[in-house]
């Protein structure tokens, strides 16, 4: 059978411009304040996901604010006239204005040009809420045009200077200035399309000759988005111009091979992200293997390979240390820990109404028959701690209470449990260490024998570093999205930039830890097999954050994997 491939081309400048993403930055922050009621004046960006979102953390739009009293009041991006900034100006309540630099920038020439005794002209939407503002900014000499059929007929005009909505085709701008400057040879003007916008439009026409069609997505009522599936019909290719990935199916898109995905400024990157994971399991189905693909992603997403893992990374530990019957303590540790992982995630998918990933959506969708796989996983590990003997089931019921205290909030609001919740980076430092305990300390005290030495620590440090990364690189993927949606992550609190060379640095002591011991001959030198997993995270990090919106499912599987190899390779080579 012939099987047809989908390529999908992600364009790098799709989602957040810089305006939109410093305006829902400022609101987050806001938030974590604490100073509200929250409220916008209209919609703070003309996406409704972002709306959506906003919405389920507290902030809600406000049409007409005139009659309110406390709390803090956000000004939409889009910018305000002259005469609502004055009204709002006299409100009992805390303003937090997020217009645009770059709309700024264009009410300020506005301005300054209508004061210089000059006739703006506005190229822009007459009803979008930018130029509105731009038109107040601009005064009674202020006029609107949208086509070169308004441009032509312009009456007589005495020093016209012409700027734009900061969201305009940047190619219809030059053809309108070359009109009017035949009209008006001694014609000023100003380019007021932000950077983002141009470099937006620019590469969208760049890519499309590369492939069968388009896929838009944004808001249907963003401008910019709008102006973006437009440039596209331009061309003559088919465009699908969406607001969420359920719009697409294999019917509409199954008979196309290269596919250009791009969005608007105020289109979340979780957003982008589902299109284009969409857009892959579609492929799937028009080569007649979508099945595979769906099957393979329900294993990594309901968390299969877990105790996979675990079994893996005991098997090798008990080649380097010694001793018998590590298979089953594997076993046992990672039934345990598959099935805290499964409980929790049902949990939190609970707590939110709206979701940023697939497996947010996978864990809503099976969550019954998910915490009942859970539940069977740990009656599963509890019957093997019997087998294991009086210290395993001890401490399987200690490790149980832990994890159950750690839930607590998520079940009932518990305000002493969620300090441990709230503190940053706390489901990390959380789940490392019940992974080193379970996997490595555990089976290694009531299996080889090893007391508190140099050789008991190997391998749980070297875990310790190597899972720390590996969450950290999850959680890395997707910041915008975990701080819109109030995740508490510790890349939220400590910086992208700070957390990435924490991953770095981590993952490589990782694997200086197992250099090191084997140097000094506390392990056999099979034991160098762990260095693998560490290497191949980092390289496998500095090649996916150089890409546009990663598949959910590719970063999965790249973390787990760099866990599974931590445990395969070592072994493999222990057994030869």
């Amino acid at each position: 059978m012939y099987l047809r491939h989908m390529s999908v081309i992600v364009a790098k400048t799709a989602g957040f411009c810089w305006g939109v993403r410093r305006a829902v930055d400022s609101v987050v922050t806001e938030i974590k304040r604490g100073e509200g009621p929250f409220r916008v004046y209209g919609p703070l960006v003309h996406n409704p996901q972002v709306i959506e979102a906003l919405k389920d953390r507290g902030v809600g739009t406000s049409p007409e604010p005139w009659d309110e009293s406390g709390g803090t009041l956000f000004l939409r991006t889009h910018g305000v006239t002259v005469e609502e900034r004055e009204r709002l100006r006299k409100l009992p309540l805390k303003l937090r204005d997020l217009t645009c630099p770059r709309v700024g920038r264009a009410l300020a020439i506005a301005t300054k040009m209508s004061k210089l005794g000059y006739a703006v002209i506005i190229f822009g939407d007459s009803g979008h809420h930018e130029v509105k503002a731009i038109l107040s900014s601009a005064g009674s000499s202020g006029r609107v045009i949208s086509t070169l059929e308004e441009a032509v007929a312009l009456p007589e005009l005495k020093k016209p200077f012409l700027l734009s909505q900061t969201t305009q085709n940047c190619e219809a701008f030059a053809e309108i200035l070359s009109l009017l400057k035949n009209r008006w040879p001694e014609m000023e003007s100003s380019n007021t399309i932000c950077d983002s916008t141009a470099r937006r439009q620019d590469e969208l026409r760049e890519l499309m000759d590369k492939v069968d069609a388009v896929v838009i997505v944004g808001g249907r009522n963003s401008a910019n988005t709008e102006r973006l599936a437009l440039i596209a019909g331009e061309s003559g290719l088919p465009v699908f111009k969406i607001e969420t990935h359920d719009e697409l199916s294999p019917e509409s898109m199954g008979e196309y091979r290269r596919v250009l995905l791009s969005a608007g400024a105020s289109t979340p990157g979780w957003s982008i992200r589902k299109v284009r994971e969409h857009l892959l399991e579609i492929q799937g189905q028009s080569s007649g293997a979508g099945w595979i693909r769906t099957a393979f992603r329900n294993f990594v997403f309901a968390g299969v390979q877990i105790p996979i893992i675990a079994v893996l990374i005991a098997l090798a530990q008990g080649g380097t240390l010694g001793g018998s019957n590590w298979g089953v303590a594997g076993l046992a540790a990672g039934l345990l820990l598959w099935s805290f992982t499964n409980f929790t995630a049902v949990l939190e998918c609970r707590r939110v109404t709206m979701t940023s990933q697939k497996r947010q959506e996978f864990f809503r969708t099976h969550d019954r028959r998910i915490l009942g796989l859970a539940a069977l996983s740990y009656l599963a590990a509890v019957v093997l701690a019997f087998t294991l003997g009086t210290a395993w089931m001890l401490w399987t019921i200690v490790v149980t209470l832990f994890c159950f205290l750690y839930a607590l909030p998520l079940l009932r609001k518990n305000q002493l449990f969620d300090l441990l919740r709230s503190i940053p980076g706390s489901r990390e430092i959380l789940f490392t260490m019940a992974w080193s305990f379970l996997v490595c300390i555990l089976p290694a005290v009531t299996l080889a024998g090893l007391d508190f030495s140099l050789r008991l620590l190997i391998w749980p440090v070297s875990l310790a570093f190597l899972f720390f990364s590996r969450s950290l690189f999850v959680d890395l993927v997707d910041l915008q999205g975990d701080a819109l949606l109030g995740m508490d992550t510790l890349p939220l609190h400590l910086g992208a930039v700070r957390c990435r060379k924490i991953l770095l640095a981590c993952a490589s002591a990782g694997g200086l830890v197992q250099i090191i011991v084997v140097v000094m001959g506390k392990v056999p030198p099979c034991a160098l097999g762990f260095v693998v997993a560490p290497v191949f995270l980092i390289l496998a990090y500095l090649r996916l954050e150089k890409q546009s919106f990663p598949s959910e499912l590719s970063v999965r599987v790249i973390s787990d994997g760099s866990l599974a190899l931590a445990g395969l390779i070592p072994f493999l080579l222990c057994g030869i």
